[in-house]
């Protein structure tokens, strides 16, 4: 899987995962303004939907290509993998962002591997996915979800689920909810800030 990359001056790395139609590079800005010093590693979905990259497939009715999500998930981690090492990032506390699409396989890699070499992960407007799965145990994990209360991929029940999946995996698990739809908000970024700066005192 293809992958950028901008060295930082701290111990703390984000894993950068774009929504449908974004690229490598596409959530750079963000993570600059979560933490300026940390390592930005952005990956790029192999999967071409009208001309926009995804991390896997869908149906033409919307529905989640499954067997997709599972090559995209474990072409995902193989890549963070390698990344971790070729980087000698595993002294690193290493957070994952994800938009959309890009927070969907997210919550499959935590669904799909156990104890995932994170620290954090902040789940940007989510979609209900294998709902039916339960997430693998995951060490020390904590997660912040956000949606809105608009958001046309997620309802405030499916969404309300998804946080009580977390906490029955035993996973530390906060959420942010604003009024708007399915785009991102400054007050959702701001969120996330202080999520991390509570998160990372001992690394950066």
């Amino acid at each position: 899987m293809n992958y950028e990359v901008e060295v930082g001056k701290n111990h703390h790395a984000v894993i950068a995962l774009h929504g449908t139609g974004g690229s490598a590079r596409d959530l750079f800005d963000i993570v600059k303004f979560l933490d300026p010093q940390t390592t930005r590693i952005g990956f790029e979905g192999e999967v071409i939907e009208n001309e926009m990259r995804r991390f896997f497939a869908r149906f033409p009715d919307g529905s989640f290509d499954l067997e997709s999500l599972a090559k995209g998930t474990t072409s995902l981690k193989e890549s963070i993998d390698r990344v971790i090492e070729r980087y000698d990032l595993k002294n690193h506390s290493i957070t994952i962002l994800g938009y959309s699409n890009g927070a969907n396989i997210a919550v499959n890699l935590l669904k799909e591997f156990e104890d995932f070499p994170i620290a954090h992960a902040i789940l940007l407007h989510p979609s209900p996915i294998t709902p039916g799965k339960a997430l693998k145990k995951q060490k020390n994990l904590k997660v912040l979800i956000s949606s809105g209360k608009h958001d046309p991929y997620i309802s405030e029940t499916e969404f309300n689920h998804l946080k009580e999946a977390f906490m029955d995996g035993g996973i530390d698990v906060e959420t942010f909810v604003h009024n708007h739809g399915h785009k991102l908000t400054q007050d959702e970024i701001n969120a996330a800030k202080k999520f991390l700066e509570i998160n990372l005192k001992e690394y950066v």
